[in-house]
């Protein structure tokens, strides 16, 4: 069981490594770009045409176990469709469901939408639908999911219809919309897809607009879907392009210069890249610029059960909660092209609060430290290792906040330098995280679903039925998201109150309770929030973008974690 369980982890962080190391080392680095509002156009689309676009990260694969980040996730999603997506206005709505409906938050109906078919003339159906969610959770035992952590609350999934499907979960949900949302990665795969593990990650087949023509990890071609089962609001066919070619270039300055140059149409950025993305808002003439909603939220988690940690007494906690200077840091580093909010979450989240949320505070971090000095006894005094990649500029944050840190008296080791991957194969680890910060969390999304189990003290509540907890890869995902590798199941209990809530008011005071005490803790310090952009050459003339309605009638954002949507673009 050992043996098995060392292969899972093994497998686990390859996977999650490309999709993490964003959060993890891009949370000392924030989002930019100029917001172009989209308007709509004059004429009708124009059918044809090829669009080049610059991704910033490897398209790891296509399968259960292939987390992608937001430019490589943009190249999967072009293929790709969800459950549900998110509006502009942050709600959560059917996409390929038509409706979400249950009496109680725990046991769900999830109607989908009728005559939907997947590229390769399969039907998208209920059975599809349950063997999706079911080797998402980790029921299947032949594949490996990114998702069973995330997915843990899941106890049950059954094929009522053709069309219907019903979720049972172990604890009520009121966001389980959201989960299922999960930043835009809960996507549906064909069966001939699913049949194959060999080929799995290499035949991405989906319900979306484009199929795939050719994929390698630094470049994948889609071409339009014919069969595809969405018309714009005028009844035409959709999409409006032949192809897309989204290409891997990993630098920020070359994907910038390509876009400013003409010589691809399109770049998708990250919050790390704000040298550049700057530089681009300034070129109006040349490009155009895209922003999402800053919803990639800022959190430094503690690690408080590794091996000699300090940070497993709260005033060890707390006098570095106060001593990062989060707004000169805003200000200096990232040129004030963040978001710091004094939260974990930004203003517009349910959980926002500030209250228990440490500041700035020079003479009560040099207090807490004596106090945690004094905890320490003979380990005493605190010292601590950041970290960072082999970047310049991600090392030149690490050495900003590790000043600000010493001017309250904490010491410190050398920085560990390491490329990302390597980073986040000692983060996200059976056992817990090696270094004594997480530099940052993927959560991100306007609303707790893929918040919350990054702050809970495992991934299965105590006591659970869930059998999947028992299998080796359930015992292994316990514990590897939950990033501060705290023990303190009174995180636990309180976010569950709020989860289960049926009442809107009383469950936004209920979230805002279990945040206080997570930030009075210390189990999480709130940093800068960002967001994604995507910058256009203007000669290439896309149209269109952000003005397609979803099947229900709404808004998306012009930008999601994703990217664009491409279904309603086309070349002017």
């Amino acid at each position: 069981m050992k043996t098995q369980g060392r292969v899972i982890r093994s497998r686990m962080t390859k996977r999650l490594g490309a999709a993490l190391s964003v959060a993890l080392i891009g949370s000392t680095l924030a989002a930019t770009g100029s917001q172009a509002a989209p308007k709509p156009e004059a004429g009708a689309p124009k059918y044809g045409g090829t669009v080049t676009m610059l991704i910033d990260g490897s398209i790891a694969g296509h399968c259960f176990a292939n987390a992608l980040p937001g430019g490589p996730l943009g190249a999967s999603r072009s293929i790709y469709e969800s459950l549900v997506e998110r509006t502009n206005k942050g709600k959560y709505v059917g996409f390929l469901a038509e409706s979400f409906t249950s009496s109680d938050n725990k046991v769900w109906n999830i109607k989908l939408r009728p005559g939907i078919t997947y590229s390769n003339g399969e039907a998208f159906n209920a059975a599809s639908v349950k063997q999706n969610i079911d080797i998402g959770r980790g029921a299947v035992t032949t594949y490996l999911s990114t998702g069973v952590g995330i997915n843990s609350n899941i106890l049950q999934v059954d094929v009522v219809d053709d069309l219907n499907v019903r979720v049972t979960l172990e604890r009520p949900d009121n966001d389980f919309l959201g989960l299922m949302y999960r930043a835009g990665r809960y996507v549906m795969r064909a069966p001939a897809q699913i049949a194959d593990r060999a080929t799995c990650s290499t035949n991405p087949i989906g319900t979306g607009p484009f199929k795939l023509q050719s994929f390698t990890q630094d470049e994948q071609v889609v071409v339009k879907n014919p069969t595809y089962w969405r018309k714009d609001g005028k009844g035409r066919q959709l999409p409006y392009l032949d192809k897309i070619e989204f290409i891997v270039v990993k630098e920020a300055s070359q994907r910038a210069a390509s876009v400013r140059r003409g010589t691809a149409d399109a770049g998708f950025f990250v919050q790390g890249d704000a040298t550049f993305t700057n530089d681009l808002a300034n070129r109006k003439s040349l490009v155009t610029g895209y922003k999402s909603t800053q919803t990639a939220w800022g959190q430094w988690m503690p690690n408080q059960n590794k091996a000699g940690s300090p940070f497993k007494f709260l005033n060890c906690r707390l006098a570095a909660a106060h001593s990062i200077d989060w707004k000169s840091y805003n200000k200096v580093r990232l040129k004030g092209n963040g978001d710091y909010s004094g939260s974990v979450v930004g203003k517009s989240h349910i959980m926002y609060t500030k209250k228990g949320a440490p500041t700035y505070n020079l003479a009560k971090a040099k207090d807490y430290l004596a106090k945690c000095n004094t905890d320490l006894g003979a380990a005493a005094p605190m010292k601590i290792t950041l970290y960072a990649d082999t970047s310049t500029q991600s090392q030149n944050n690490t050495k900003f906040i590790q000043k600000s840190m010493e001017k309250a008296g904490i010491l410190f080791n050398a920085p560990f330098i390491g490329e990302s991957a390597l980073l986040v194969s000692k983060i996200y680890k059976g056992g817990g995280n090696d270094f004594d910060f997480a530099e940052g969390t993927p959560a991100e999304g306007g609303s707790p679903g893929y918040v919350i189990p990054f702050f809970v003290s495992k991934a299965f509540m105590t006591g659970t039925v869930n059998p999947i907890a028992n299998t080796s890869y359930g015992k292994v995902y316990n514990t590897v998201i939950a990033l501060g590798n705290h023990s303190d199941t009174k995180v636990d209990d309180l976010i569950y109150a709020a989860q289960a809530e049926k009442d809107p008011k009383l469950a936004k005071t209920k979230w805002q309770a279990a945040t206080q005490y997570i930030q009075e803790q210390g189990i999480a310090i709130p940093a800068v929030h960002g967001g994604f952009q995507v910058y256009v050459n203007n000669k290439a003339k896309l149209r269109g973008i952000g003005t397609l309605k979803m099947p229900g009638g709404q808004m998306a954002d012009v930008v999601e974690t994703k990217g664009f949507e491409w279904t309603g673009i086309w070349k002017g």
